[in-house]
């Protein structure tokens, strides 16, 4: 079957704030379903945030969160390194810019605490991000069988 003409096209403006995650967002983030299996790690991570061990930061559209990036504050406390994890955008939101402002808003919330530094796991199998991490400024500091462990100076 033969690709068909769009019959129209136009662009949506979409305001996307950046903020901390709220409890009430605790549903939203297993994503229909997707990382349902993950809700207690989803719900520990908060309440590791109100203890002010983590942050959860999320991308909200609409009042929903299109992505996310935590920060585990406490696990490299007294090397003043902060740690990320959990960063994902919406499939079809990727490459809009999203996983850059989550990132350059980690490192200044960090910085505004003292960190000195930040890092985090990137899958070995995943080129593109490793890309876009080098393009942000991070670097390769070592590796175990399925990651690299990626660092960089704030």
């Amino acid at each position: 079957m033969a690709e068909q003409e769009p019959l129209d096209s136009f662009s949506l403006p979409v305001p996307v704030t950046l903020r901390l995650c709220r409890e009430a967002d605790l549903p939203a983030l297993e994503w229909y379903g997707e990382y349902t299996h993950d809700r207690e790690i989803i719900r520990a991570t908060f309440e590791a945030q109100e203890r002010g061990d983590m942050l959860m930061l999320l991308a909200d559209l609409n009042g929903f969160p299109v992505g996310q990036l935590w920060i585990n504050l406490a696990l490299k406390r007294e090397e003043r390194t902060g740690c990320l994890w959990a960063g994902r955008v919406f499939p079809w939101l990727r490459s809009l810019g999203l996983g850059s402002r989550l990132f350059a808003l980690a490192e200044r919330l960090l910085r505004e605490r003292g960190y000195a530094g930040v890092e985090f796991g990137v899958e070995k199998d995943n080129p593109d991000a490793r890309r876009l991490y080098e393009r942000l400024g991070y670097r390769v500091i070592g590796s175990i069988p399925t990651e690299w462990i990626m660092r960089k100076d704030l």
